[in-house]
Parts: C-alpha cells; sequence; structure tokens
C-alpha cells in the first residue's frame, strides 16, 4: 500500500462515502481539513500530506520551478505521484465502512491537478472531483479508451495571482474536447476559497455524495 501521512475523521456508519482532501503546493494536511464541519456528517474523511518537505509544515506533491516568469514542473513526477494517490486510494476503500463507489476527491491548486488527473486516468473510480484554483494538465493524463463518468465541480477566482484565471479557463478545453461534462464557476477572490465559493461547492458536493 501506498504511504501517506493523514489525518481523518471517520464514519461509524456502513458503506459511508469518502471524501479524500488533497491540498496545494506549500500547504499540509490541515488546510483543507479545517472545512471538516461543513461536509456530510456521515462521510469518511482523510486529508492527505504531500510526501516533499519544503520547509517546517510546508509540504509539495511535486517540485515546481520558475525560468523567468514561467512556472514548469517534472511531468513524470506528477504523473508517479498520481498513481500513488490512487493506489492508497484504492486500498483505503476496502475498508468496511466505506462506500467504494462513492469516492469524492477534493483538490486545492496542485491538489486539483492531480484530481483532474487522477479521475481521468482512472475511469468508472472516483465519483466526484472538486477541483479548486487548479488547471487540467493533459500531459499527466493517463490515454484510456474509456470515458470517465465523474462528477466534476471547478472553481477559480478571477483575481488568482498564482494560476491565472484564463489559463486555468483555458485548460478545459481538454474536457469538451472529450465530450466530459463539468460544472464551471468563477469568483471575484484570488487563490483561496471566499464564502460565496465555500456555500456554493458545498451545496454542489452534499448533491453527489
Amino acid at each position: 500500500m501506498s504511504e501517506f501521512f493523514f489525518i481523518e475523521r471517520k464514519s461509524k456508519k456502513i458503506n459511508s462515502p469518502l471524501i479524500i482532501l488533497i491540498h496545494g503546493y506549500g500547504s499540509n494536511e490541515r488546510d483543507l481539513f479545517s472545512l471538516i464541519d461543513y461536509f456530510p456528517n456521515d462521510a469518511f474523511v482523510v486529508s492527505l500530506r504531500a510526501p516533499l518537505k519544503l520547509f517546517n509544515d510546508s509540504y509539495a506533491w511535486y517540485d515546481i520551478y520558475l525560468n523567468g516568469n514561467k512556472k514548469f514542473y517534472d511531468h513524470k513526477a506528477a504523473a508517479l505521484v498520481r498513481d500513488e494517490l490512487f493506489k492508497f486510494i484504492e486500498n483505503l476503500s476496502k475498508n468496511q465502512n466505506i462506500d467504494s463507489e462513492n469516492i469524492t476527491l477534493i483538490g486545492f491548486s496542485q491538489g486539483a491537478i492531480l484530481s483532474h488527473a487522477i479521475s481521468f486516468s482512472y475511469p468508472e473510480k472516483i465519483k466526484n472531483i472538486m477541483a479548486l484554483s487548479g488547471i487540467v494538465d493533459e500531459k499527466i493524463m493517463k490515454k484510456t479508451s474509456l470515458i470517465p463518468k465523474t462528477n466534476i465541480y471547478i472553481s477559480h477566482g478571477t483575481n488568482d495571482n498564482l494560476i491565472d484565471y484564463e489559463t486555468s479557463k483555458e485548460s478545459l478545453n481538454f474536457y469538451i474536447g472529450n465530450d466530459i461534462e463539468f460544472k464551471f464557476e468563477s469568483f471575484e477572490q484570488g487563490h483561496g476559497i471566499n464564502q460565496q465559493n465555500l456555500e456554493s461547492m458545498m451545496k454542489w458536493l452534499k448533491e453527489k455524495v
């Protein structure tokens, strides 16, 4: 089993929905877990910590490099962690308290990029993803003959100065070109989640799990 440090809120219910939280670059497992009170009460929630330590309480799923004003990263390393995350999720879903057909990924920034990649690369395994302040990067999508049936929610801040809003919107052409449906919402915010965004995404989540 792939090993990741994580924190969790267990559910006593049999066949509980599973929610996996995947934080962004430079953050940690406590970030998205701070939203725990908003998640459905019967959900089994697991918040993962990325494996690369940048400094105290700051972690990354893969390295990001700067070349002038341009950012780039090792797509091979990103694809590897994509697969390791899926292995972890697949093994975790064998728990008798978890409904293996009701798995939701919630990813922010770098975690959003990975959530897109996991759901597309492993069709019919992930029921829902919520990708916040990220992009769809087809370079880390594993080619498959099946089209995912995942419910996809995407949000982005129009004032995001870390992952450009227009770049994020443009990346959705990958889904459009593959006839994959998704819900996209924009909010007047930076690289984060404001109250309006939070309320909208949780409303969507509670309708899907």
